[in-house]
């Protein structure tokens, strides 16, 4: 997190956010590095390219909107998250997503029956419907495709004239 507000030149805030509402509607908690990225920076873009989902009271970038939306589109075919199921709540082995590009990648974490702050990151990049895995946070990852012009498939950094962060 440390890393991620210095490359952004961001000043942390205190957003707050509604986490049990949150967590009780999911059915699981969610890793403790994302409650402190989305309360440091809240909704906006990184370079232009990256959103987190957080708690959005404009429901543009809203975690739960999104989820809500994805687990109602799922199903039992080979549909659009296939091989993988968006999260039920009571259940494991579903993805909870957490970010997006504008280009339309998506990034989720799987629900494991490991610790919530080991749960890797899947990412889908929607226009060749390739999956990768990664075990990293979501920070971590962020941190990467800001940063790394060589992290692929998602590298962001190519395009970006250096990692920044704008509020919504």
């Amino acid at each position: 997190m440390d890393s991620l507000l210095r490359v952004t030149g961001w000043d942390a805030r205190d957003v707050a956010q509604p986490w049990a509402e949150i967590e009780a509607e999911l059915g699981t908690e969610l890793p403790s590095e994302y409650n402190q990225l989305c309360q440091a920076f809240g909704v906006g873009d990184f370079s232009r390219e990256v959103s987190v989902l957080c708690a959005d009271e404009t429901r543009v970038g809203d975690l739960l909107i999104w989820w809500r939306g994805l687990l109602e589109s799922d199903d039992d075919s080979d549909g659009p998250w296939a091989p993988y199921r968006i999260h039920e709540p009571g259940t494991t082995g579903g993805l909870i997503p957490w970010g997006t590009t504008r280009s339309a990648d998506r990034f989720f974490w799987q629900v494991t029956d490991g610790a919530v702050d080991t749960w890797p990151v899947l990412a889908m990049q929607v226009d060749i419907l390739e999956w990768n895995r990664y075990e990293m946070t979501a920070t971590e990852f962020l941190y990467r495709i800001l940063t790394d012009p060589g992290f692929r498939p998602h590298s962001v950094a190519r395009a970006a004239s250096g990692p920044f962060f704008e509020p919504a």
